[in-house]
């Protein structure tokens, strides 16, 4: 039986990822930052090294990201390597940012790499671009971006979430050859459709997720202020990230509440009828799913990796990052539609999303790895 190591500083899909190894008939473990009960995984199952986690934690709290994140990439990083150089697994699948020392020393016989974004240069180029457009400093990355260009050279394969990061590798000079595909699935017993029985008017729309640039809710806020309370609804779902608080004060027609749990979340959710997702770049973009699961009609941009496997682009659902005016343009499409057309934007969103389950995400890990 293969043994796998799997090395994250978080979580992301580990848990997804360490199921699908096991039923799959090998033996894994996983190395994270967190504590064990953060995941709904058996104690033996993990070993956990959560001092660089804390250390990020309270440099984020005091205004020292950047360097914190340095610190926790840095001191996980040795932690990860100092282990597989005792496990010795097989295969090792590590998260970027934090597997710079594992690949460095060769710690197992298979090295992947697994990217949840974009290529950093593209994805820091964007963010860099926009914080100067709205007064503000990107921060430093300069440490993560060194450490993530030495990993894609160094690793066997790296592991993308969508076509849409894979092609910004390809672009960046990385061969396809190298490049693997494992899209996320959607949990379809938390994420599911209610009935609406009358006309959407006003038509509810919803954003949940992170608020900031690049998740690029100050086009959605710019594209929705025109439209009257009996044209629209929205609500704004998500912890806001500090630089954005002042842009997300500008606007008064949107209702806000914190981040929820996903139970609350899937319920409230079921509430609205539109998603609006307009993100900068997200490598999948989770919400995405979640929201067609459950039966929202999707706009999102064409730097969603999630929107690859759906039909939103030829909907006409689909439009350019950055652009106010597209999704403007999008709502005034919806409330000109009829009812019926919008039940069955809706249906289709929610058969493309049951496309898109954790059973789908375990046969491509297996090709992927068979194609070793």
């Amino acid at each position: 039986m293969k043994t796998v190591g799997i090395g994250v500083g978080g979580r992301f899909h580990s848990d997804f990822m360490y199921e699908a190894l096991v039923r799959l008939g090998y033996s894994a473990h996983i190395l994270t930052s967190l504590p064990k009960n953060r995941f709904s995984l058996p104690p033996k199952a993990i070993q956990n090294y959560i001092w660089p986690e804390v250390i990020y934690r309270i440099a984020r709290n005091i205004g020292l990201e950047s360097s914190g994140d340095a610190l926790k990439m840095k001191y996980f990083g040795r932690f990860l390597s100092n282990h597989l150089a005792k496990s010795k697994p097989d295969l090792f699948i590590g998260w970027s940012s934090f597997s710079l020392e594992s690949l460095q020393k060769r710690s197992a016989k298979t090295h992947i790499l697994m990217r949840d974004s974009a290529h950093i240069n593209f994805q820091y180029q964007l963010l860099a671009e926009e914080y100067q457009k709205f007064g503000f400093s990107f921060p430093n990355r300069k440490i993560c971006l060194q450490r993530e260009l030495e990993e894609y050279s160094l690793a066997d394969r790296i592991w993308v979430l969508s076509e849409f990061a894979k092609k910004t590798f390809i672009e960046q000079g990385v061969k396809a050859e190298k490049m693997g595909v494992l899209p996320l699935g959607v949990d379809l017993d938390r994420f599911y459709p209610s009935n609406h029985s009358s006309e959407p008017l006003p038509l509810k729309i919803i954003y949940f997720g992170i608020l900031s640039f690049r998740k690029g809710i100050q086009y959605l806020l710019e594209g929705t202020q025109k439209f009257s309370p009996k044209q629209i609804e929205l609500k704004l779902i998500g912890a806001v990230e500090p630089e954005f608080k002042s842009t997300l004060s500008k606007y008064t027609h949107f209702s806000y509440q914190k981040a929820l749990p996903q139970s609350e979340l899937a319920i409230e959710i079921r509430k609205h009828h539109v998603f609006v997702f307009p993100t900068l770049e997200d490598g999948f973009g989770q919400t995405l799913i979640q929201a067609m699961a459950s039966g929202l009609v999707p706009i999102t941009t064409t730097h969603c990796g999630s929107a690859d496997f759906t039909s939103i682009g030829k909907g006409g659902r689909r439009i350019e990052p950055r652009s106010a005016s597209q999704i403007q343009a999008k709502i005034e499409m919806l409330l000109s539609s009829g009812w019926d057309d919008i039940k069955e934007m809706r249906s289709q969103a929610i058969l493309e999303a049951r496309e898109l389950t954790w059973s789908r995400y375990e046969r491509q890990l297996a090709s992927l790895i068979a194609s070793l």
